[in-house]
């Protein structure tokens, strides 16, 4: 294959180590309530417990299932929020804005800020667009997607600088990539 011809590719997966962990735990948790409850007071209350946990399990399990997040190429950057995936050419990109971690166990964003965001979340469900309203209170835009500690780059480091200097090789002149301060 010609070297000429590799599409450059820069994704970002949920982290298996994380939410299989957080799987495994809860689930074992809520076993442990499980298991202890009763019908006395105290004991409703474990499995209230236990159905909290066995929910948390739930989602983390899910999560292993999920693929990319965000996968950015040549062409334009596309995102999975919920079930659906968006995507959008450079040219129709305003600006990249790479939110980096406040500490070791938060979350940095990588938030995709359209010239025109309106058509494109005027076609969302309505389950998809409370994630993105939630987004654009986090992040000022609808379009965000998180890395670090939950989700890995492809590039293999959760550093906002390689992040931000991976997706600007890909948008080249088209759209400006920052990160914010």
């Amino acid at each position: 294959m010609d070297t000429d011809q590799v599409t450059h590719e820069f994704t970002v997966r949920a982290s298996q180590k994380v939410h299989g962990v957080l799987a495994v735990g809860a689930g074992l948790v809520a076993v442990g309530f499980a298991i202890s409850g009763s019908t006395s007071p105290t004991g409703v209350l474990r499995w209230f417990a236990a159905a909290a946990f066995g929910v948390l399990a739930v989602i983390c399990a899910r999560a292993l299932s999920v693929g990319a997040l965000l996968v950015a190429d040549d062409v334009g950057i596309r995102l999975r929020i919920r079930n659906e995936w968006i995507g959008t050419r450079w040219e129709e990109i305003e600006e990249v804005t790479v939110l980096r971690r406040r500490h070791l166990l938060d979350d940095g964003r990588i938030a995709v800020h359209l010239l025109d965001p309106g058509p494109m979340l005027s076609e969302m469900p309505a389950a998809t667009r409370r994630v993105t309203d939630a987004n654009r209170r986090l992040t000022g835009t609808s379009l965000a997607v998180p890395f670090g500690l939950t989700a890995t780059p492809s590039n293999g480091t959760a550093s906002t600088g390689d992040v931000v200097q991976a997706l600007h090789m890909l948008a080249d002149t088209r759209c400006p990539v920052r990160e914010q301060l």
